[in-house]
């Protein structure tokens, strides 16, 4: 086995964990069994067009990663506080959606404010004027929707 596949497997243990990827989830991304992954890692070769499709993979993930720390140079800092029953149904739909908690939030409130300012305040409000109720502290939960303009 060549010194560049003793470096690739050791990369891709490393890799594995911080994308906190199974190897039978790995093994699946790479069309192989999980005993085929096993085998890659411990003594077997990689073949040369699933070391590309990994490679391609990890390298992916690095760039996607460089994109999103760029763009948080951008961002502003947002909390928000819910009570425990909310944020396990937050946290069970970002998972049914393959996200985290931060992700899905982010977008469902960029997408939720962007629908508002589009179809739900005149567009005097958009410019003018806050719309009533903004700012005004809630408490979290379904019987607490933000007030609707009239």
């Amino acid at each position: 086995m060549s010194e560049n596949q003793d470096e690739l497997k050791a990369q891709i243990k490393v890799w594995l964990k911080q994308q906190k990827m199974t190897r039978e989830e790995f093994a699946a991304e790479c069309f192989v069994s999980p005993n085929t992954v096993r085998n890659w890692l411990a003594r077997v070769s990689i073949p040369k067009d699933k070391e590309a499709l990994i490679r391609l993979m990890m390298e992916k993930t690095e760039r996607e990663k460089e994109l999103k720390e760029a763009a948080r140079a951008h961002w502003k800092p947002f909390a928000v506080m819910v009570n425990t029953d909310d944020y396990k149904l937050i946290e069970k739909a970002a998972r049914k959606d393959n996200m985290t908690v931060e992700e899905w939030a982010e977008g469902i409130l960029i997408r939720d404010a962007q629908e508002r300012m589009e179809h739900v305040y005149p567009e005097s409000l958009r410019v003018a004027e806050e719309p009533k109720g903004y700012g005004i502290p809630r408490t979290s939960g379904p019987d607490s929707a933000p007030n609707k303009p009239r």
